[in-house]
């Protein structure tokens, strides 16, 4: 490897490997991006002679040549929750077997803050967005003038204008209410955000109504652990306390154990408990949360392939369902 004066070793060249395997660029560019075929020993030598001087192919330039950063973006509403983790992590497993990066995005709750970050990074030229953040639908038209292609992710419902991908929101929590019915439940709470078309609040109304019960106390707290703990303390004070809730997230369901604990409520005993969203940390809370886990894995490759490999006027939506995790929570 050569050094330049006084600057320590230089960049290794896509020149340097011609020289060490003893081919042209040409042939070490065919091996490396794509190309007419080159014959399997002369290849080999190629990826040693890049193995033995560390040669990093500069993205920049590569963008510039193809048109493709090779980079596909994610934003995400809350970076710090385990589940956006995990899906985050699902997109990135996915667009490495496409040869691509992943780049996040945490717009920190903030919908009004999802157009303007698709704008930068249109601007930045990603091959395409992800978007698992909440938007204002009526901007609709101004995210597909982008410049970029764009799919959202984690998705109960269609959007018109585009293609998005997730989870029937509304059965899924309607399923885990109704686990807690079906344990002769008779007050089950709720306890989520506070949005008008929050489906989780209405898979949980939906499942006590066809067991013909009447709604128990609905707390309305921030998604987070913090939030779950104010409205766990809620829930505790309560003057008649409710046998069971549905919480809309394990990240939420956390804080609301904490506040349980802190009450010395025996869970499920004094009052159980099933949660939303699957996430590793559901598994090791105490008790260990039933919960409705999120098809993570199917829903970030299927997003992955929507952007990347996007059939011709393609809109719509991917519906996927989950599964009903059973730990000691709920009772069983």
């Amino acid at each position: 490897m050569t050094k330049t004066s006084g600057t320590g070793a230089r960049k290794v060249t896509r020149k340097d490997v011609a020289r060490l395997a003893g081919v042209s660029d040409a042939v070490v560019s065919y091996t490396l991006n794509g190309g007419p075929p080159v014959a399997p020993a002369t290849a080999e030598r190629v990826r040693e002679a890049v193995r033995l001087l560390g040669y990093t192919p500069n993205a920049s330039a590569r963008a510039l040549k193809l048109g493709s950063a090779r980079l596909i973006a994610v934003i995400v509403p809350d970076s710090s929750n385990p589940f956006f983790a995990a899906l985050c992590q699902a997109v990135e497993d996915a667009a490495r077997l496409e040869g691509y990066a992943v780049l996040v995005v945490n717009a920190e709750g903030d919908r009004s803050r999802t157009l303007p970050y698709l704008q930068s990074l249109a601007s930045r030229q990603v091959d395409g967005v992800l978007i698992a953040s909440p938007i204002d639908e009526s901007q609709v038209a101004a995210f597909n003038s982008s410049g970029v292609r764009w799919t959202m992710l984690n998705r109960s419902a269609p959007i018109a204008g585009t293609l998005s991908v997730g989870l029937d929101l509304i059965e899924g929590a309607r399923v885990a209410t109704a686990h807690l019915v079906g344990h002769g439940y008779q007050n089950i709470a709720f306890i989520g955000q506070a949005r008008p078309d929050d489906h989780r609040y209405m898979g949980w109304r939906a499942a006590l109504k066809a067991a013909g019960l009447d709604a128990g106390p609905a707390i309305f707290s921030p998604f987070s652990r913090e939030g779950g703990l104010a409205a766990g303390r809620e829930l505790v004070a309560l003057r008649i306390r409710p046998d069971a809730v549905f919480v809309s997230s394990d990240m939420m369901a956390v804080g609301v154990l904490r506040a349980f604990h802190e009450a010395d409520l025996a869970i499920p005993g004094d009052i159980a408990i099933v949660s939303f969203d699957g996430s590793p940390e559901s598994e090791y809370s105490w008790p260990p949360l039933t919960t409705l886990r999120q098809p993570v894995d199917a829903m970030g490759a299927d997003a992955v392939a929507q952007l990347i490999h996007p059939e011709p006027g393609s809109q719509g939506h991917h519906r996927f369902e989950g599964e009903l995790v059973i730990r000691r929570s709920c009772g069983c």
